[in-house]
């Protein structure tokens, strides 16, 4: 049998880029999830000048910022 021991924290370097590839994530996700949304709202509403695929971006940007401030800000 295979003993299950909890993961381990990476430290030094490897927690930094695990911090850096985290925040990239969800900047990423966020920008394109809400691009997504604000695109399909301006082909719902007949929107011709895209402007809610731009407000989408803009929302995903702040929303992500949001989280990894909350997420990696000190308690």
């Amino acid at each position: 049998m295979t003993s299950k021991q909890p993961a381990t924290k990476p430290e030094g370097a490897a927690a930094g880029m695990e911090t850096g590839w985290m925040a990239t994530g969800h900047l990423l996700s966020g920008v394109a999830v809400w691009a997504v949304i604000g695109g399909l709202v301006d082909w719902w509403l007949g929107i011709p000048s895209h402007i809610g695929l731009v407000v989408g971006m803009l929302v995903g940007a702040a929303a992500a910022i949001y989280l990894i401030v909350k997420r990696l800000g000190s308690s």
